[in-house]
């Protein structure tokens, strides 16, 4: 998968945690789900993180914004089977607002696209079209 591909996983994961810390053993996977034809890839990462709330579904793809610091703030996060598995040993690696915006601009570089679909109160699904790069003119972009 695509370094972006598992960025999402990491967002949906970390998303899905932090919506089910009532009931941390009973965790919803994430899917991600490929699909490819003659003109194009897709891969669809859907996650159960309780989605994105209507009022920051534009803000999102924008850059610098996040809401990492909110979600650190439940007391909830500190320990139980959640510790080391938020953050990783290097440090925070979320939060930013970069992951989201910076693949947005990379696949409409590559003359694809980055579209977010969310469920408020159920999950995230964000789909990542690519056209094939077949080495004809019109699959460039320079």
């Amino acid at each position: 998968m695509c370094p972006y591909g598992s960025l999402w996983v990491s967002m949906g994961r970390r998303a899905t945690m932090e919506f089910h810390l009532d009931t941390p053993y009973n965790v919803p996977d994430i899917v991600v789900t490929i699909a490819n034809n003659d003109i194009d890839v897709v891969i669809r990462v859907s996650d159960r993180g309780g989605g994105i709330p209507h009022e920051l579904l534009d803000k999102v793809t924008q850059y610098h914004f996040s809401t990492a610091e909110a979600s650190a703030q439940d007391p909830r996060l500190g320990g139980g089977p959640f510790r080391g598995l938020m953050e990783p040993p290097a440090g925070p690696m979320h939060g930013f607002g970069f992951g989201l915006p910076t693949s947005r601009a990379y696949a409409e570089y590559l003359g694809g696209s980055l579209a977010l679909q969310s469920l408020q109160g159920v999950g995230t699904d964000v789909f990542l079209r690519l056209r094939h790069i077949d080495g004809k003119a019109e699959s460039f972009r320079i």
